[in-house]
């Protein structure tokens, strides 16, 4: 006999018990979580699964003492018509469920609520059934502003098995399916300066007499390459009053660039400049460039690092540079190379320069952006269109796929996996170059392996600007609670970090890091840095609603004080940091938003989205003050969220408001707020069920009340995320399993994946090697006499066919929407099983919360 019962989480974690009772059929589904999430988290998210396992697998009485078990028979919580205590608790909360009896629910809360106050002492927990929860089953509501929530869910169907079979049940379930999915990856707005100072000069500097006690220089550039550097190393070290320079640069890689000089007393001379793109050789020759000389000395070197301080030495001999020539209807410089024997110098100074920089002189600037996607490995009848929106008319060079793009029409340059387009964006015609609003790519494949990008992680594009700081506008959304955000960024050449968060019509600082190293960084931003200043402007609450804007701002900043508020480093402040700068694209830089989902996805989940191309109403200027279009959802369509990257195009800084309505004949106002002057995207989920309604025609409409703000319909698109659930569980007790005594069908039945209706077929039912299926159409079923066509029945429903329709789902005029590879239909036969005894699905949060 038991003597007694420790509760405690460590011992349950190390409990080992096998039910011979089985009376269900269970699928364990994690919430989505991503990758990054902190230890804590992961650690609290192992122990709402392991204690999910146990209410599932462990017998009641092997959880609570004999004399709670004979409390609960006594007073009716434990019920033996339906249950008895050698059932798992899970079991009895899906059995207690099925009598859909308000009597039988709290009997179940009661269970679980004695579970939860003894199993996660020392720990706040919240259990959800079937949405539902109650004080019963809820410590607190703290997890809302939890960072620590650990979250599991398991499904579970409950009967009672007794000994002598009355009827059948039936239940249908998708093994393998084929559908069309689509894809609109919305390209963020990246934009740098257009002009970067090719000359900048310090107003002064503090000059020291250098004595060098080493110099050695020697490099080859890369055979055929005469611009870059395959080896290399400069080397520098002296004393001058009050300190000493010590350099040693391996130069390996760095890029070299000529071209023929004036100097003062010495005319043109040869001028070779080597640099990384933060710092920087130059070599002064004695004599000019000319395709008949390839022997020069170095008669001047001149070393300057990242914050503008130089090295400066003439040697009369011992730096040699070689240089080769080759013919191209023009004589060219093919290679070259330095060597240094024993260098005999006349005179060195170091130079300390003396802020501000001024510029004699601008060139113009360049910006590289790289952004990868994905499609599944076995996509296949891919079809792909890029949109694009330049700032200000520059030039932009595209590459798919190592194949540059001829057109917008890009279906020939996919392939199923990883594909990588590059963006170089030059020949500026304004001070900023890169994406404008209304950039975006549309895609169409189809698979059998549909992907769920989680939209908390964002995959930060590789940037790269010649000689300008950088502007990136990120445009978040997450379906569900926002509970924290983490930041990661991989810089080189860059000096200062800023992010902003938008409202619309300003941008508010609340990130700053003025003094990073302009080599190659990595800097972390955590959520408690971020959130404290974040939300001085916008509440969580309100960050979950629609998408938000964070714009990280890398050696550029925002100054209303300028017609042109955003000002970038080299063209506009700090000429000498007219470097080269790089953003490091993911795995090295990221945004990751951690969020508590409004949807749970199962295996079973299918994932289907649209993309339609909005209408406009109200034409002024380049566009529409009115942008629209109507979409549908299948009946049992599980919503996720709308999401519309749009264009648009405003003339000087209008007011105004912007509004937006949705549902049915869009009778719904969802949001109302200031015009918004970063608005490249709008995304927001099922916030009400007055919209984004299952079985009907909704209608997206967004309205602007200025005439001086439009929406460029031409240049926007729109995607309309929803799930279907490729499962149908347990139903009615029918008397017959299937007709004609089968044992299964080969079925006939009709889809569209959204290019019309065709015929396919397939086999379902409990068919042993021996036995052969009857093959029937959709047509011929009868859900209402036999249990294996009741279970086809409500499994294409939910597969998107019109329940209420006048023809059988699955039929030429009331397809479903995937096609089927494969299908299994189970049966049991049973003797007392609750009316409706479904599925649930039972999702527990485990959390300290400090």
């Amino acid at each position: 006999m038991r003597q007694g019962f420790i509760f405690t989480l460590d011992a349950l974690l190390a409990l080992t018990l096998v039910s011979l009772f089985v009376v269900s059929t269970v699928t364990m589904v994690e919430n989505m979580e991503h990758g990054y999430a902190t230890q804590v988290r992961e650690k609290n998210k192992d122990m709402a699964e392991n204690l999910l396992r146990t209410f599932r697998t462990v017998p009641l009485d092997n959880l609570v003492p004999p004399t709670q078990i004979s409390d609960w028979i006594g007073d009716g919580t434990l019920d033996l018509t339906y249950v008895n205590p050698q059932m798992p608790p899970l079991q009895i909360v899906a059995t207690y469920w099925a009598l859909n009896s308000t009597e039988y629910k709290q009997k179940a809360e009661a269970i679980m609520k004695y579970l939860l106050q003894n199993l996660a002492s020392g720990y706040k927990y919240q259990l959800i059934i079937n949405n539902y929860t109650s004080p019963y089953l809820t410590f607190d509501n703290s997890y809302q502003n939890a960072s620590d929530v650990g979250s599991a869910t398991v499904m579970v169907s409950g009967y009672v098995a007794n000994e002598t079979p009355r009827g059948y049940v039936a239940k249908a379930y998708l093994t393998k399916f084929v559908t069309f999915q689509e894809k609109l990856v919305g390209i963020q707005r990246v934009l740098a300066g257009g002009y970067y100072c090719s000359q900048p000069v310090p107003s002064s500097y503090n000059d020291y007499s250098l004595t060098v006690s080493k110099l050695y220089l020697e490099y080859q550039t890369v055979p055929g390459y005469e611009n870059t550097v395959q080896s290399g190393r400069f080397q520098l070290e002296g004393s001058y009053n009050g300190g000493s320079v010590s350099v040693n640069e391996d130069l390996s890689w760095w890029s070299v660039n000529y071209r023929n000089v004036y100097v003062d007393g010495y005319g043109y001379v040869g001028q070779i400049t080597i640099s990384n793109g933060v710092n920087t050789v130059r070599l002064y020759l004695n004599k000019r460039f000319s395709s008949f000389t390839t022997n020069y000395d170095v008669r001047a070197i001149v070393y300057e690092d990242a914050s503008g301080n130089q090295e400066v030495v003439y040697p009369d001999s011992g730096v040699y540079v070689v240089v080769s020539w080759t013919w191209n209807w023009g004589w060219y410089i093919s290679s070259s190379r330095a060597y240094t024997t024993t260098p005999d110098i006349s005179n060195a100074i170091y130079r300390v320069s003396v802020p501000p920089y001024e510029c004699n002189d601008f060139n113009d600037n360049s910006l590289n952006v790289t952004l990868r996607f994905k499609l599944p490995l076995d996509a296949s009848d891919i079809s792909g269109l890029l949109n694009y929106a330049t700032r200000a008319g520059e030039f932009v060079n595209f590459i798919l796929n190592g194949k540059t793009l001829t057109s917008t029409e890009i279906s020939n340059y996919l392939v199923g996996g990883d594909n990588v387009l590059d963006a170089y964006f030059y020949n500026p015609q304004w001070y900023e170059i890169g994406f404008g609003s209304g950039s975006w790519i549309s895609l169409k494949y189809k698979t059998s392996t549909p992907q769920v990008d989680n939209p908390g992680l964002v995959k930060f594009y590789s940037i790269t600007s010649e000689g300008t700081g950088i502007y990136y506008l990120n445009s978040l959304f997450v379906p569900g609670n926002v509970t924290g955000i983490n930041i990661k960024l991989t810089v080189e050449g860059v000096h200062e970090i800023r992010i902003y968060y938008s409202n619309g019509t300003t941008l508010n600082l609340i990130y700053e890091n003025t003094s990073v190293s302009p080599g190659l960084t990595t800097v972390t931003i955590d959520n408690s840095t971020l959130m404290g200043n974040l939300t001085r402007y916008a509440t969580l609450q309100e960050l979950s609603k629609r998408n938000f804007n964070l714009v990280i701002m890398l050696d550029a900043y925002y100054d209303t004080n300028y017609s042109r508020p955003v000002r970038y480093a080299g063209q506009d402040y700090n000429y000498e940091w007219s470097n080269q700068r790089t953003l490091y694209g993911y795995p090295d830089s990221y945004i990751n938003i951690t969020y508590i989902p409004r949807v749970t996805m199962t295996r079973f989940t299918i994932p289907l989205e649209q993309i339609y191309s909005p209408n406009g109403e109200g034409r002024y200027l380049a566009g529409y003050k009115t942008m629209y279009f109507d979409y549908y959802l299948p009946d049992k369509a599980q919503p996720w969220y709308v999401d519309v990257w749009t264009a648009i195009s405003f003339s000087g800084y209008p007011t105004g408001l912007t509004t937006l309505y949705d549902g049915p004949n869009a009778n719904t106002k969802v949001f109302e707020f200031p015009l918004d002057y970063y608005l490249i995207r709008l995304a927001y989920t099922r916030l009400t069920n007055n919209i984004m309604v299952p079985g009907e025609t909704n209608e997206f409409k967004l309205e602007s009340d200025s005439n001086d703000y439009v929406f460029r319909v031409d240049d926007s698109r729109a995607i309309v995320h929803y799930f279907l659930n490729g499962y149908a569980p347990y139903g009615k007790v029918f008397t017959y399993y299937a007709q004609d005594n089968a044992c299964g069908y080969n079925l006939i039945y009709w889809y569209n994946l959204g290019s019309g209706v065709q015929q396919g077929s397939v086999l379902i039912g409990n068919c042993r090697p021996s036995e052969a299926p009857v093959q029937k159409k959709t047509d011929d079923l009868e859900p209402g006499k036999y249990a294996l066509d009741d279970a086809i029945y409500r499994l294409f429903v939910q597969l998107g066919a019109e329940e209420d329709s006048a023809s059988f789902p699955g039929t030429k005029d009331n397809p479903i929407r995937v096609e089927l590879k494969g299908l299994a239909g189970k049966a049991i036969g049973i003797k007392s099983v609750p009316a409706t005894g479904g599925s649930i699905t039972v999702t527990l949060r485990i959390w300290r919360g400090g």
